[in-house]
C-alpha cells in the first residue's frame, strides 16, 4: 500500500476544564498540546479532520460529521480527563469502523514536581482508563497505544494500526470470485459467501465452470500461442505432451480472463471440482503473467476464509503468495514443509527455479496427464496467516519464520521449507488449543504487527504464535 492512511482525530476533554477551571495557563497549555498532537498527525498521515469534543453541542456536531466521514482510521485521544458518556454516541457514529485509542500524556519523562496546572494538563490517562472499561462493555474493537508525542513508538504503533485499517476498509468493498459456484461444490460448515460479506465485508461473485469454458474457448489463437511460447522459454517440461500443454494453457488463460473481466480482487477456485475436471480433462495449474499484471491472486479449494487471508496479505506486501498446507515437520531442525497443488505463482521460486510436470494427483484419473507448475519457494522472511469460520464468528492464527533455501523436498507439489520463529513444541500445541483449518497463506516479509492490527480492528480473535 503506497498511499498515506487517512485519519480522523477525536480529542476529548471535559467541559469542566473550559468552564469551571478555565485558568489561562491551563487553557494555553491544553491548546499547545492540541497543536502538537495535530502537527504529529499531519506529518505522518493524511489528517482529514480533527474533532475537539468538550461539550454536548460539540459532541452532537462531531458525531454527525463522523457518521459521514470516509477515513481509514479514527484515533480517539483523551487529551485530558473527560466523561465516558461521550463514548456511546461516538461509537454509534463510528459504526464499527476501525478505531485506535491513544492513552496520551504530554511529557515523555515525569517531572520531579508537578504543579496543579500540570496535574490537570496530564490527566488524560484518568479519562482513558475510565473509557477503556466502557469500550469493553460496549464490545467495541480497538487498537491501543500509549505514551507522549515525543515517544517514537506511538507513531509507529499508529502507523501499523492505520495500515491494518486500510486493509480492513479495502476488504469491505472487495470482490471475490468463487469457482465453481456454491451449489457446485462442497462448502465449509461455517463459511459461506453471505456470512463472509456480513462479517468482514467482501462481496462474492459466483462463477460457473461453463463460464470458464466459454472464456477459454473464446481466446484468440494468437494469445494461446504466445503463452505457449512463454511457457516453453521459461520452464523445463517433464512428462507433458504438446497437446496437453496447449489444453492446460488455454484453461489457465481462461481462468485469468475470467478474473480480469469480472474485476475481481481475489479468485478462489475449487481445483478439485468434479465438473472442472470433466469439462477440461485437467485442472488449470499454470499461472499466466496476466494474473500478476492485473494484481489478482488466486485462492484454492474454494476456501473463502483463506481467500480473505490471501487478500489481507496481498494488500500488505503486494508480492506473490503461497497457498499452504503443512504436511511434515522435522522437530530437530524446527522445520515445516508445506505447499498445495493447483495454480501457484511461479514468482515465488528463484528465477529459473520452476518447471512443468504432469499433475500427479489427477494424471491417472483425468483424460489427460495435466500440466502443473512445480517449484520450491525461495528463501526469505515470511509471515503465515489463516482465517477460519467458527460457530461464534472468525478465528485467526498468525506466525512468522524463514523460508529456507532448499532442493525439492517432495514430489508433485509447489512447496516451501519453513523454519518457524516459535519452536514446534510450542507451535503445535497452541494451534491445537485454538483450533485451525489446514489452509495457511505465506507472504514474504514481516507484517505480523499489521495483520494483528487488522484482526484487532476487525474484531477477529487472533492467536499470534511467536
Amino acid at each position: 500500500m503506497k498511499s498515506r492512511p487517512s485519519i480522523g482525530l477525536i480529542l476529548l476533554r471535559a467541559e469542566w476544564f473550559d468552564t469551571v477551571v478555565a485558568l489561562p495557563a491551563l487553557v494555553q497549555a491544553v491548546q499547545s498540546d492540541q497543536d502538537a498532537i495535530v502537527a504529529l498527525f499531519q506529518d505522518n498521515f493524511e489528517l482529514d479532520h480533527t474533532w475537539v469534543i468538550n461539550s454536548t453541542p460539540s459532541l452532537d456536531r462531531s458525531a454527525k460529521e463522523i457518521r459521514s466521514s470516509q477515513v481509514d482510521l479514527f484515533v480517539l485521544v483523551f487529551q485530558v480527563w473527560a466523561e465516558d458518556a461521550y463514548l456511546l454516541p461516538l461509537l454509534r457514529s463510528i459504526a464499527g469502523r476501525p478505531l485506535a485509542v491513544w492513552c496520551y500524556q504530554p511529557w515523555q519523562r515525569l517531572p520531579e514536581k508537578i504543579s496543579f496546572i500540570e496535574v490537570l494538563r496530564g490527566s488524560g490517562p484518568v479519562g482513558t482508563f475510565e473509557g477503556l472499561g466502557t469500550l469493553r462493555n460496549l464490545a467495541a474493537p480497538y487498537f491501543f497505544t500509549y505514551g507522549s508525542p515525543a515517544d517514537g513508538r506511538v507513531i509507529e504503533d499508529l502507523l501499523v494500526a492505520a495500515r491494518g485499517a486500510q486493509v480492513w476498509r479495502a476488504l469491505r468493498s472487495a470482490r471475490f470470485g468463487l469457482l465453481p459456484s456454491r451449489n457446485e461444490q462442497m462448502q465449509s460448515t461455517f463459511v459461506d459467501e453471505f456470512r463472509l460479506m456480513a462479517d468482514i465485508g467482501p462481496q462474492v461473485q459466483m462463477l460457473s465452470v461453463a463460464e470458464l469454458k466459454s472464456a477459454a474457448d473464446c481466446l484468440p489463437e494468437r494469445e494461446v500461442m504466445d503463452y505457449l511460447e512463454h511457457l516453453r522459454q521459461e520452464y523445463p517440461r517433464h512428462g507433458v505432451s504438446d497437446e496437453t500443454l496447449a489444453l492446460a494453457a488455454r484453461a489457465s488463460l481462461g481462468l485469468a480472463h475470467l478474473a480480469v473481466d469480472h474485476h475481481l480482487d481475489v479468485l478462489s477456485i475449487n481445483d478439485i471440482s468434479t465438473e472442472l475436471h470433466a469439462t477440461f480433462g485437467l485442472r488449470p495449474c499454470l499461472y499466466p503473467p496476466m494474473l500478476y499484471q492485473a494484481n489478482i491472486p488466486l485462492g484454492l479449494e474454494g476456501d473463502l476464509g483463506a481467500a480473505a487471508a490471501l487478500f489481507v496479505l496481498h494488500r500488505l506486501v503486494g508480492s506473490p503468495l503461497l497457498f499452504v498446507e503443512f504436511w511434515f515437520w522435522d522437530m530437530e531442525e524446527n522445520l515445516l514443509v508445506g505447499g498445495h497443488a493447483g495454480p501457484q505463482d511461479p514468482r515465488l521460486a528463484h528465477p529459473g527455479g520452476a518447471w512443468i510436470s504432469l499433475d500427479y494427483e489427477y494424471a491417472q484419473s483425468d483424460s489427460t496427464t495435466g500440466a502443473h507448475l512445480q517449484f520450491v519457494a525461495r528463501p526469505g522472511r515470511v509471515t503465515l496467516f489463516q482465517l477460519r469460520g467458527t460457530t461464534q464468528g472468525w478465528q485467526a492464527l498468525l506466525a512468522g519464520g524463514e523460508a529456507l533455501a532448499s532442493a525439492p523436498r517432495l514430489e508433485g507439489y509447489p512447496h516451501a521449507v519453513i523454519r518457524l520463529d516459535a519452536p514446534l513444541e510450542e507451535f503445535l500445541p497452541r494451534v491445537a488449543q485454538v483450533g485451525s483449518t489446514q489452509h495457511w497463506i505465506m507472504a514474504y516479509g514481516d507484517v505480523l504487527a499489521e495483520v494483528e492490527a487488522f484482526c484487532r480492528l476487525a474484531g477477529v480473535p487472533v492467536e499470534v504464535i511467536d
